[in-house]
C-alpha cells in the first residue's frame, strides 16, 4: 500500500465529521466576487461549472444579474431549462469560439493566429428529487475530439452530500480561465509548463464528500489521479491514490478557502512519483467592484535507485473587476509563476514569468457574451543560459461565448 493511501482514513474521518455537523437546514446566501454568489448556488456541481440549476439559469437569463430585467426587449423573456415538472431533466449548451493572436518575435505580424473552437458541449442533469442528482456532460475540445467530461450521481443528506463517478476535483477556484498561474499557467508558447500536476479541464474518477455548517463548507475527494487517467478500470499496478480537499468560509462580503491536492503513484518497481499542491483563495466585493486572488505552492518529487529529486513551485494571481452595468465588465489581472524555485538564482529566473492582462466582457443579450483580452507575458530572465535574449510575449483574443 502506498504512502498516500495512509491519508485516506484521515480523509474519510474528516468527511464523516462534516456529515455529523448540525446544519441550519438551508444554505445561507453566499456572496463572492462579481456574481455575489458561491459557485454551487447556480450549478448542480457543488464546485461550480457544468449544468445550471433553475436559479443559475435565471441568473444567465438576466445577463449575469440576480435581479430580473424590468424594461427593454428581454423583460418578458419566458424560458426554462427544465423539460417539465413530471420529467425533471435539465438541459444546457455551451460553446466558446475564439480568434487568438500571439506575438513574440520582432516584426509586424503575429507568430501565430487563427480561429478555433475552444469548447462545445451538452449538459444533461436529471433530478427526480432534491436529494438525488445525476449529471452528464459531453464536450468537444480544440482538437475536435468529443469526450465525456462529467458523469456522476450525488445523494444529498440535508446540507451534506456524497457523489460518485467522474468529476473535477475540489481544488481551489474552478476558474473560467484555465490559463491563470495557479492552473494550467500561461506558458503554451514559452516553456509549456503548467502549475497543476493534472489538467483542470479534465475530470477524474472517484468519490467526493461535502458538507456545510453555518458559514463553513468542506469538500474532500478520493480519486484515481493522473496515473490512471484514460484507463477504465485502472491498468495493472495503478491504484486510486489522489486526494483533494477544500475547507472554506463564506459570508455576504467575503469568501476564502484552503485547498490541498496530493497524489502518489509508482512509476516502476523501484521508482515513485509524488505531486503535492496547496493553496488559498479569497474574494470580496463592494458595489460594482470585485477583488479576487489565489496563491498556491507545491512540490513534485520523484524517487528511484539514484535518489530523490524535488522541484518546488509557486504561483499566484490577483484581479480587480468593475461591472457598472449587467452588460459590461472590465478586468485587470496580474499573474506570477515560478515553475522551479531552485536555490540557484539563474535557474529560478529562467523558470519565472509575469503576466499582465486587461480584459473585457460584453453581454448584448441573454446567453451570448463577447470577450476580449490583451496580455503581456514577461519572462523574469532577460537571457537564457546561452546568452540569447528571451523575447516577451503579447497575446490578444476575441471570444464568442454562447451558453444556455
Amino acid at each position: 500500500m502506498s504512502r498516500l493511501l495512509r491519508f485516506v482514513p484521515v480523509l474519510l474521518a474528516l468527511a464523516g465529521a462534516l456529515l455529523l455537523l448540525p446544519s441550519r437546514g438551508a444554505t445561507v446566501p453566499l456572496y463572492a466576487a462579481r456574481t455575489g454568489l458561491q459557485c454551487g448556488t447556480c450549478h448542480f456541481d457543488p464546485n461550480g461549472g457544468g449544468g445550471r440549476n433553475e436559479f443559475g439559469f435565471a441568473f444567465a437569463k438576466n445577463r449575469h444579474a440576480i435581479e430580473p430585467e424590468t424594461d427593454g426587449e428581454f423583460k418578458d423573456l419566458a424560458l426554462r431549462n427544465r423539460v417539465g415538472d413530471d420529467f425533471p431533466l435539465y438541459f444546457g449548451l455551451n460553446q466558446r469560439f475564439m480568434l487568438l493572436a500571439d506575438h513574440q518575435e520582432v516584426g509586424d505580424l503575429p507568430d501565430a493566429s487563427g480561429f478555433f473552437n475552444m469548447e462545445s458541449g451538452i449538459h444533461l442533469t436529471f433530478q427526480p428529487t432534491s436529494r438525488l442528482t445525476m449529471s452528464y456532460s459531453n464536450l468537444t475540445g480544440p482538437n475536435g475530439v468529443a469526450s465525456t467530461r462529467d458523469a456522476w450521481g450525488m445523494i444529498a443528506f440535508g446540507s451534506h452530500y456524497v457523489r460518485a463517478g467522474q468529476f473535477r476535483v475540489p481544488f481551489g477556484l474552478r476558474m473560467d480561465d484555465h490559463s491563470v498561474a495557479t492552473r494550467n499557467t500561461f506558458l503554451e508558447y514559452q516553456s509549456g509548463q503548467r502549475f497543476l500536476p493534472y489538467d483542470p479541464h479534465s475530470s477524474d474518477r472517484g468519490v467526493e464528500f461535502g458538507a456545510s455548517h453555518g458559514n463553513f463548507f468542506g469538500r474532500a475527494s478520493w480519486t484515481n489521479g493522473v496515473s490512471a487517467l484514460g484507463t477504465n478500470p485502472p491498468s495493472p499496478g495503478r491504484h486510486p491514490q489522489a486526494i483533494a480537499a477544500k475547507l472554506g468560509y463564506a459570508m455576504p462580503k467575503y469568501q476564502g478557502g484552503l485547498s490541498l491536492y496530493d497524489e502518489w503513484h509508482p512509476s516502476g518497481p523501484a521508482a515513485s512519483v509524488r505531486a503535492t499542491r496547496w493553496g488559498y483563495y479569497a474574494m470580496t466585493h463592494s458595489g460594482p467592484v470585485a477583488l479576487l486572488g489565489e496563491i498556491a505552492a507545491g512540490t513534485d518529487q520523484s524517487e528511484n535507485s539514484s535518489g530523490v529529486t524535488r522541484r518546488n513551485l509557486l504561483a499566484y494571481w490577483a484581479e480587480a473587476d468593475w461591472a457598472p452595468h449587467r452588460q459590461y465588465n472590465l478586468r485587470v489581472r496580474y499573474d506570477h509563476a515560478e515553475m522551479d524555485r531552485s536555490s540557484d538564482d539563474l535557474s529560478r529566473d529562467l523558470n519565472s514569468y509575469n503576466r499582465y492582462a486587461i480584459e473585457g466582457e460584453y453581454v448584448p443579450l441573454p446567453f451570448a457574451e463577447i470577450r476580449w483580452t490583451f496580455r503581456y507575458i514577461d519572462p523574469v530572465a532577460e537571457k537564457d543560459a546561452f546568452d540569447t535574449e528571451i523575447p516577451n510575449e503579447k497575446q490578444a483574443y476575441l471570444q464568442f461565448h454562447f451558453s444556455y
